[in-house]
């Protein structure tokens, strides 16, 4: 419980809004490190366990080395064709990362997006090599978004959601895009994998399930599942021991298969 070290790269003094993500950890050429999305719209990432000594004022104190940090706002969405510095928070504007970052593969992925309450506006989703801190590849068709990125380990399928409500299959290596699904709510959920399905709830208070495949064409197909729990869903499904966990605005619902008999 003592403090070990303490962020210094100077987030603070250009934050856009505010600090909203949670760390993630992950590995940096193979040693423990976090990686923390910024207010100010940059990914960090920091040694978990290499602390720097400092000394201010007669007073001795750690801070995490930071290791690196990537943009991930785009420079067209900081100033507009005439050179003229977009103002936050308008709609072709730089945004804040609020979701947390999902470290996979030896990449990090993360999308901007702001406070809900400031609208709909573009979005850019980022997987950034993270040994480097350079810059992947990025996918500019999502919206500001809050939710946090799921990835399917064993086909490596990427699944993201934005505010507008857009739910995105993309292969994590290459950011192609394999379908977009529109669920016609405004989402503040980030998307669950589990059972080879795509479990989210939106702010309409819609549970849907979707096929985790490359081959889903949403514009013929239907959803595995949708059913409405009559408030909406801020939260993110979870699933824990074959039961599937979701809290709406005012319940937390507990789903699961009836109990096999021993001869079974």
């Amino acid at each position: 419980g003592t403090l070990a070290a303490e962020e210094a790269a100077g987030i603070g003094a250009n934050i856009l809004h505010c600090n909203w993500s949670s760390p993630a950890r992950g590995k940096v050429k193979g040693k423990d490190a976090v990686f923390f999305a910024g207010g100010d719209g940059i990914l960090y990432a920091f040694s978990a366990n290499e602390f720097i000594e400092k000394e201010e004022d007669g007073e001795k104190y750690k801070i995490l080395k930071k290791l690196w940090s990537f943009d991930c706002v785009p420079a067209e969405y900081k100033k507009d064709k005439d050179g003229n510095a977009i103002k936050y928070p308008a709609a072709d504007g730089p945004s804040e990362l609020i979701a947390t970052p999902t470290f996979f593969n030896g990449h990090v992925y993360v999308a901007i997006g702001q406070d809900p309450e400031h609208g709909e506006g573009v979005g850019c989703l980022s997987c950034v090599n993270a040994d480097t801190g350079a810059k992947v590849w990025d996918y500019r068709e999502i919206h500001r978004t809050i939710s946090t990125c799921a990835i399917d380990p064993v086909s490596g399928l990427l699944v993201a959601a934005d505010y507008t409500g857009y739910v995105y299959c993309l292969d994590s290596k290459t950011g192609k895009e394999h379908w977009v699904y529109d669920t016609k709510a405004h989402m503040w959920s980030s998307p669950l994998i589990a059972d080879g399905k795509i479990f989210i709830g939106d702010e309409d208070g819609d549970l849907t399930i979707l096929p985790l495949k490359t081959d889903f064409h949403p514009k013929n197909d239907e959803p595995i599942f949708e059913t409405n729990m009559l408030v909406p869903i801020y939260s993110s499904p979870i699933v824990a021991n074959g039961t599937l966990y979701v809290g709406t605005q005012t319940h937390l619902y507990a789903v699961a298969l009836p109990a096999k008999s021993a001869s079974k």
